[in-house]
């Protein structure tokens, strides 16, 4: 069964994000008026323009033309040379710091760069990411550091006890943190890791096959990057280590109220003009049936009292005898005929349809015989209903 994992929304991982890296950085132990190196500018200078902004007389140890020139303006000191033989004299920093950067070269030279930050530093920090944990953090991870083989340069992580070592031949006081997410990133992620990597790979023309597989990771829905934890580890001559201050976590922000809904004032509605239709009112009384009330139906509202009003005359029927000069059987207006003369043959009067039947009604057809006036047709045959190549019937096995 696979795990389900509880998932950041944007905002949780941007706040989660922010966080860790307040806590990384204060595990380093920077603080305001200290000599601070650095190795190498980093991917964007970020770290060495945070410790300049907290106060501290930064340096950077550089080599490369292109950062050089990139960061010439960032307002920290610039140490050309190699790590490998730092220019500088013992205890020359308070604090050498070597920020994702020992994974970046080569192996063989870890030994050297680390003994090289601890003469020159009175601390030594070392912040690296941890090896990828999950299956697709492990691909991308082999991807990456082949397609960085290939052009001659190196990524390659190391285990917590890897750096451990590296740092206790050298300080007596190590200290060590460990920083990792609770929860699975949103997919923006993934994407935006990606993309980086991406446009690494083509700025520095790595094979086509690294790109072309990243890409078809990126185009997968279900797939989910877990960030790497992040080792924080500090040493010092024997008693020297101060304990890190760490800042408590912030609250996440409060959810803004939703003002309740106002319920609407009804509008009473004006008094109605129709006449009650009564008796007293001289009209037909009722007008038709009224319908059934439903027994949640309100009780009906009193009708206003009508006012009095002139009673019409009564209906006086009038006399069966027949109008003066009526002759029955005669047209309307015609002339009076002398006594005597026998009045003329009535015509037979045809037959009358049954009431509520004004049409002729034809004689039902006989059960299951077609309709009358359809033509039999001779090509319809019977199919059997659409189901899947088992056999299944829509309805399952047998059918309905």
């Amino acid at each position: 069964m696979n795990e389900i994992l509880a998932v950041y929304t944007a905002d949780e991982f941007a706040r989660e994000s922010h966080y860790l890296e307040t806590v990384v950085w204060e595990a380093m132990g920077v603080e305001p008026g200290f000599k601070v190196l650095f190795c190498g500018y980093g991917e964007n200078g970020s770290e060495v323009r945070r410790a300049i902004d907290c106060g501290a007389e930064v340096t950077v140890i550089e080599h490369r033309d292109t950062a050089i020139h990139r960061y010439a303006n960032l307002g920290a000191k610039l140490l050309r040379g190699s790590t490998s033989v730092i220019p500088a004299k013992e205890n020359t920093f308070d604090l050498a710091i070597a920020f994702h950067y020992l994974h970046e070269i080569d192996p063989f030279f870890h030994a050297q760069v680390t003994s090289e930050l601890a003469r020159v530093g009175k601390r030594v920090a070392i912040v690296e990411p941890a090896p990828p944990a999950d299956p697709l953090g492990k691909r991308i991870a082999v991807l990456y550091s082949q397609a960085k083989r290939e052009l001659g340069q190196f990524e390659y992580y190391q285990p917590m006890e890897y750096w451990k070592k590296l740092l206790q031949a050298v300080k007596a006081d190590i200290s060590q943190h460990v920083f990792a997410f609770a929860k699975v990133p949103p997919r923006e992620y993934l994407l935006d890791t990606i993309d980086l990597l991406l446009k690494t790979m083509e700025i520095e023309e790595a094979h086509a096959s690294y790109i072309d597989e990243l890409r078809q990771i990126a185009r997968r829905s279900d797939t989910q990057l877990l960030p790497p934890p992040r080792f924080v580890l500090v040493g010092a001559a024997l008693g020297e280590l101060p304990a890190p201050r760490f800042s408590e976590r912030p609250a996440p922000p409060a959810p803004v109220p939703v003002p309740p809904l106002q319920a609407a004032t009804p509008t009473p509605a004006p008094p109605s003009t129709e006449r009650s239709v009564t008796t007293e009112a001289g009209y037909e009384f009722p007008p038709v049936d009224a319908p059934s009330q439903p027994p949640e139906a309100a009780a009906p509202q009193a009708q206003p009292t009508p006012q009095p009003q002139a009673q019409p005359a009564p209906f006086k029927p009038a006399s069966n005898e027949p109008a003066p000069g009526f002759v029955p059987g005669l047209p309307f207006g015609a002339p009076r005929p002398p006594e005597g003369t026998p009045p003329p043959a009535q015509p037979p009067k045809p037959p009358q349809a049954p009431f509520g039947a004004p049409f002729a009604m034809p004689a039902p057809d006989p059960f299951g015989a077609p309709p009358q006036g359809i033509p039999p047709s001779t090509t319809w045959q019977w199919e059997p209903p659409e189901g899947g190549d088992d056999g299944e019937t829509p309805f399952g096995p047998g059918g309905a």
